[in-house]
């Protein structure tokens, strides 16, 4: 049976460094603030706003939110982002997401302040990824899974890795990621014309695509990892790209869901909050 690659300790390991890094920034009178911008009262959108400020509260990080009504006009939404990028007490910008169809997520990217993008949103912050730049603020959800294969002491170095799916937010970036940690890294995706090919091949398997129970034993080899950053319902349950009971008993490792990735998500923003305050600070210090 696999082992369960939980993400519950993952996270308290990193909420246990951001806070010991609150202290060390509130010394030097650095108060750590976020602000959550949200449109729309899609239900996911909500019940992760009340995730993050739960864990901001936790590391002792101020929070906001700042709602808006899902036909509220882009520069509206727009405009209040300028205004957060000028506000010297701000020091990340949160844009809950789904966006309203009306809305374009890349328009709103290139509104943030890179300095101040938590979430890896932005251009910049993307091609930075790209240049494996260590300062990086960088997406969250590609972060997490590196900090949950770190925290596992899963290599990562000259392995073969599948990433399933090529989203902006999770699959390209994590691929980019994975291949600057030295992995060989194959992506796939909707267009890809034979996935079990690549996947029975590889030795991690990571699945990114809100496709439930995609992911079978069929899949995989025997002993393979398998990351699980899928999720969705199934008969009314909260579940992942992979199925988990029959995939569980091939692979040496597994994430559960939920559980598994999420779990992590929110720590890896509020570490990034501060990441982001040490850099203002800094920039202040050297006059910029």
């Amino acid at each position: 049976m696999a082992k369960v690659l939980k993400g519950k300790p993952v996270a308290q390991d990193i909420i246990k460094g951001t806070q010991q890094t609150v202290e060390d920034l509130n010394k030097i009178n650095v108060f750590p603030k976020l602000t959550i911008v949200r449109v729309g009262d899609d239900p996911s959108s909500i019940s992760y706003e009340t995730a993050a400020i739960k864990t901001m509260n936790q590391v002792g990080i101020e929070v906001e939110s700042v709602v808006f009504d899902s036909n509220v006009e882009v520069e509206t939404v727009i405009q209040a982002i300028e205004e957060l990028n000028r506000d010297y007490a701000v020091h990340g910008i949160l844009v809950m997401q789904p966006l309203p169809a009306s809305i374009d997520r890349n328009d709103i990217a290139r509104h943030i302040q890179p300095t101040k993008d938590i979430d890896g949103l932005t251009p910049m912050n993307l091609g930075r990824v790209v240049e494996n730049d260590p300062t990086t603020l960088e997406p969250s959800t590609p972060r997490a899974v590196m900090a949950l294969l770190a925290y596992y002491n899963i290599g990562i170095e000259g392995k073969d890795i599948c990433v399933i799916g090529s989203s902006p937010v999770v699959g390209k970036p994590l691929t980019v990621m994975l291949l600057n940690a030295e992995a060989t890294v194959t992506n796939l995706h909707i267009k890809s014309k034979d996935v079990k090919k690549y996947t029975k091949e590889a030795d991690i398997i990571i699945s990114a695509t809100g496709a439930t129970e995609l992911v079978t034993a069929d899949y995989i080899k025997e002993g393979a990892v398998v990351i699980d950053v899928g999720f969705g319902y199934k008969d009314g349950k909260p579940v992942g790209d992979v199925k988990y009971d029959e995939v569980s008993k091939k692979a040496s490792a597994i994430t559960p869901v939920p559980g598994g990735v999420g779990s992590i998500t929110t720590a890896i923003l509020a570490e990034q909050v501060t990441q982001a305050a040490w850099m203002m600070r800094s920039d202040e210090d050297s006059g910029h």
